[in-house]
């Protein structure tokens, strides 16, 4: 049973949306909201911060008072390159980009893919946010992105290791 100090109890509810953080490109995403909530009441609680699930799945935590315009998009994601193609929605991704998670190219070498992964992690890690003394939900989706980051990294270095491994015929 859930109680409702839960974040399972209150984030029932989920909106699409197109984020513009200042000074940035626009992002999909999605941000929870508790069960009869708006968009509208989102921004405007106490909190000071709202995480917001990237289409790449990572979980990215904004700061209110930075983010220039919002909307909803109701499922329809708009084309975000000069090529028209449209990015997938969080909930029609498939497979786990690792690439992605650390914002590298796959041709990455490794100390690029070390220096991505040490950034990534120094972004989301659990202790810089509890540090600000947020709340419970925050300091829960910082856990999740940052074992996001490691899974990532993780997984690229078992490639790269397996590669370096594979024997010759």
């Amino acid at each position: 049973m859930f109680d409702k100090s839960s974040a399972a109890f209150r984030h029932v509810n989920s909106a699409d949306v197109r984020l513009t953080i200042a000074g940035q490109p626009p992002v999909a995403g999605v941000v929870y909201l508790a069960f009869g909530q708006r968009l509208s009441d989102l921004l405007n609680d106490q909190r000071a911060f709202i995480p917001v699930r990237l289409e790449t799945g990572e979980t990215m935590i904004v700061a209110k008072n930075q983010i220039a315009s919002i909307a909803e998009t109701q499922g329809v994601v708009e084309p975000t390159d000069q090529d028209n193609s449209v990015p997938p929605r969080p909930s029609q991704r498939k497979g786990f980009d690792p690439y992605a998670v650390l914002r590298i190219p796959r041709d990455a070498d490794l100390d690029a893919v070390r220096a991505a992964y040490k950034t990534r992690i120094k972004a989301v890690h659990p202790d810089t946010v509890a540090a600000l003394d947020l709340d419970d939900d925050l300091s829960r989706a910082a856990l999740l992105a940052a074992q996001k980051v490691n899974y990532a990294y993780k997984k690229i270095m078992r490639e790269r290791s397996e590669d370096a491994v594979e024997p010759s015929e």
